[in-house]
Order: C-alpha cells, then structure tokens, then sequence
C-alpha cells in the first residue's frame, strides 16, 4: 500500500501497543524491618558482648 500523503498516518494491525510510562521511583522502602529482621538485629546486639569478651581476653593475653 502506497500512502499518498505523507502527514496522513495509516494505523493497521502491526501497530506496537502503548504502554503506560513507568513510575518515576520505581524502589519503595518498606516502613519498618519485618520480624525476622528485628529478631537477627537482636541478636545482632548480644554478638558485641561475644567480640568485646574476646577482644580483652586477646589484650589481657598480649599484656601479660
């Protein structure tokens, strides 16, 4: 088919669907940590005293 005026669009079944434009930030954050995070951060907390145990065990050691 030959289009006779070229500001003339012809629209037919090949034409490629519009989609909707995507949300400008696509990444929203949670509110808050689930519960199994706020378990692991607990436990998380009581590791330090595991680190700080073991690091004045390693100082007392070095020093004596």
């Amino acid at each position: 088919m030959v289009q006779p005026d070229p500001g003339e669009v012809i629209e037919g079944e090949d034409e490629i669907p519009r989609q909707p434009a995507p949300p400008l930030d696509p990444y929203t954050p949670e509110p808050g940590p689930r519960p199994g995070e706020q378990r692991a951060f607990a436990w998380m907390r009581w590791a330090w005293i595991a680190l700080f145990v073991g690091a004045a065990v390693l100082l007392y050691a070095a020093l004596r």
